[in-house]
């Protein structure tokens, strides 16, 4: 309780000038046309999930789209697939964010039609790069994830959201999808949400990603004006 006629330290007002360091380890695929055309690609960046996250890069190549890649399918995409530096906390987006920029510099990039799909601690990064940037990307497939509905007001009208989630996952409860689908729903947004009947966590990664459906579809988004 504050007493009258005591002095109060003051309060200074500072900024920090740390330059935090970007150490991102990540995979980049490139269409097998890529060097021989001088067009434009597309580019998905994949987040991985919980158990590839560390410094041992390799580790990335064990699931997801770059397993797909590994095992030889071949996509007329680029893949950008950013290793998650801690095997425990969720992805650090701003790095994230900032490594693409960089590698969008390096390669051949159509900025309509840039995309994030992740999985599980990934897909949670996927709500929050929509929420966060919400101007760089035309679409969004978050599968088994989560997030803060309350930061989806902040997501752009332009883009479009492709949820998943199965109903046996007792890993992330589905209603952690349902409840971000439903608050899309609400806001007008281009949303669509498949509920996978009896699949469980590990399921429907592959049951989405191994759906031809879902490519078609996401290479038909994209924005009207490419990002600056």
């Amino acid at each position: 309780m504050c007493s009258a006629g005591v002095t109060h330290a003051e309060q200074l007002a500072a900024t920090s000038r740390s330059n935090i360091k970007n150490d991102l380890n990540y995979l980049m695929y490139t269409p097998d046309d890529y060097a021989s055309s001088d067009k434009t690609y597309p580019l998905v960046v994949w987040l991985h999930g919980g158990d590839q996250g560390g410094t041992d890069i390799e580790k990335v190549r064990s699931s997801g789209i770059p397993k797909l890649i590994e095992e030889g399918k071949t996509f007329p995409f680029l893949v950008f697939s950013p290793q998650n530096p801690s095997d425990e906390l969720l992805y650090p987006i701003e790095k994230v964010e900032a490594a693409l920029e960089e590698v969008m510099l390096k390669y051949r990039v159509d900025r309509t039609r840039v995309y994030v799909v992740g999985f599980s601690r990934g897909g949670f990064g996927t709500w929050a790069m929509a929420e966060q940037f919400p101007d760089k990307f035309a679409a969004f497939v978050p599968i088994a994830g989560g997030g803060n509905r309350h930061y989806l007001s902040r997501t752009n009208e332009k883009a479009a959201f492709w949820v998943f989630h199965g109903t046996s996952d007792d890993t992330i409860p589905l209603s952690d999808s349902v409840v971000l689908y439903e608050r899309l729903i609400g806001l007008k947004r281009n949303a669509r949400l498949s509920v996978l009947e009896g699949v469980d966590h590990s399921g429907v990664e592959w049951a989405a990603l191994n759906d031809p459906e879902l490519w078609n579809w996401l290479l038909k988004q994209r924005l009207e004006v490419a990002p600056k």
